[in-house]
């Protein structure tokens, strides 16, 4: 049987997390992105019109500092916040076609990134490792807002 030491689980994401943004990072340089920025972007770009409240939940992002990201990306002119119609409490948040141009660019970056690191590691399972922390990370989610839905 196989003795997992689970303090050593952390210490694996995090530094999955540090190297793919790293590296990931040095390519998008010459956009002017900062990582929690890019994360924003991408997810903005996969699900337009998303409240803050729901991109907080989905970035597992503070909502002030989220709120403050925002605030950036628009000053920058890459995304615009809207009142919601339906609940004029609510801003929703989309992405200007500056914004679509670098979320894509980024998007392309990611792809790349992770081809050509499971090119590099056939070892590595595809498949069951992106199935994997898919599941963790959807009950991460469950269980910080028991109602979420990707």
């Amino acid at each position: 049987m196989l003795t997992i030491e689970y303090f050593s689980l952390t210490k694996y994401i995090v530094g999955i997390y540090r190297e793919s943004k790293n590296s990931i990072n040095t390519q998008l340089q010459a956009l002017n992105i900062r990582a929690t920025e890019s994360d924003l972007l991408l997810v903005v770009y996969d699900h337009p019109a998303q409240t803050q409240k729901d991109l907080a939940v989905n970035l597992m992002l503070d909502p002030s500092l989220l709120a403050r990201t925002v605030r950036q990306l628009e000053q920058r002119q890459l995304v615009i916040r809207f009142r919601d119609p339906a609940d004029q409490r609510s801003l929703r948040i989309s992405l200007t076609p500056a914004g679509e141009q670098i979320a894509i660019a980024i998007k392309k970056t990611l792809i790349d990134w992770w081809h050509d690191f499971f090119a590099a590691h056939p070892e590595v399972n595809e498949q069951v490792f992106t199935n994997q922390l898919q599941q963790v990370y959807l009950a991460l989610q469950e269980k910080r807002d028991p109602g979420f839905k990707i």
